[in-house]
């Protein structure tokens, strides 16, 4: 059986195709095909970084959102290697595009990470100990489903919220006691793997702009972990312009996004 021709495949459906076929598709075979069929915007740029790479982030360093449009991580295959003008790592007037998330979207935003009602709410939870359903975050999801709302990943019963919170805490005991695992440690062995780690933006002036993953990077943020990996999405072609710089002069800052530059240099 041939592989799909790549001009008839979305990059979303890639995994969905490996995962029909009869038969078990080696991961470098499965691998070799995803950068084949991968598009990027890495072309006018001299020193691209590799779209599929995690960089080893220390939590503290994502403080502010991605000014995409909310909410950024959908299609996330297909956002890999992207790279955007203009001011969307700058704004806060952030464009809601999917209105069941209008109703819950100031539950999640703030002007920076740990200032969210989300994030106040897990750290009232495992930090003070109170209980989930007297946390802000959880009263007002439960108050979206008893009106039949969608509230946190959608959930819209009593019960489902109850057992995602559950969830949160079994996730929180894991990364307690076993440390924290990357997809890979996880063996998630396809390259679209780095899609299913904590995501970020990259802003003009390198910032580490948040996407997806949000429970695991407060988690993270909590347990003062020093590092954990993260995939990037979006890079603002201004940075990218900056890390061609860096590397034709020589001088690389040191920066989670430009460690391949220093390790090709070296």
């Amino acid at each position: 059986m041939s592989l799909p021709d790549r001009s008839s495949l979305p990059t979303r459906t890639i995994e969905r195709v490996y995962a029909d076929l009869p038969f078990d598709v080696p991961s470098p075979v499965k691998n070799a095909y995803i950068r084949r069929t991968v598009d990027d915007d890495f072309g006018p740029f001299d020193h691209p970084p590799d779209p599929f790479a995690t960089l080893t982030v220390d939590p503290v360093n994502v403080r502010s959102f991605t000014g995409r449009p909310y909410p950024p991580y959908h299609e996330k295959a297909a956002q890999l290697g992207t790279v955007r003008d203009g001011d969307w790592d700058r704004t806060d007037d952030v464009a809601i595009v999917d209105d069941d998330y209008r109703e819950r979207y100031d539950l999640y935003r703030a002007d920076r990470f740990t200032e969210s009602v989300f994030f106040e709410s897990m750290r009232a939870h495992f930090d003070d100990g109170l209980d989930w359903t007297e946390t802000p975050f959880v009263e007002r999801c439960l108050e979206l489903a008893d009106a039949g709302d969608p509230s946190w990943r959608s959930l819209t019963s009593r019960e489902d919220i109850l057992d995602r919170c559950a969830a949160i805490d079994s996730l929180y005991e894991r990364i307690e006691r076993d440390g924290y695992w990357s997809q890979r440690d996880l063996d998630y062995g396809s390259l679209l793997g780095v899609t299913e780690e904590v995501l970020v933006d990259v802003g003009r002036d390198g910032d580490l702009l948040f996407v997806n993953g949000r429970h695991r990077l407060a988690i993270a943020k909590l347990l003062g972990l020093e590092s954990i990996p993260v995939g990037v999405l979006v890079r603002h072609r201004d940075w990218m312009i900056h890390r061609d710089d860096c590397a034709r002069s020589g001088t690389v800052p040191d920066h989670p996004d430009l460690r391949d530059l220093a390790e090709a240099d070296g």
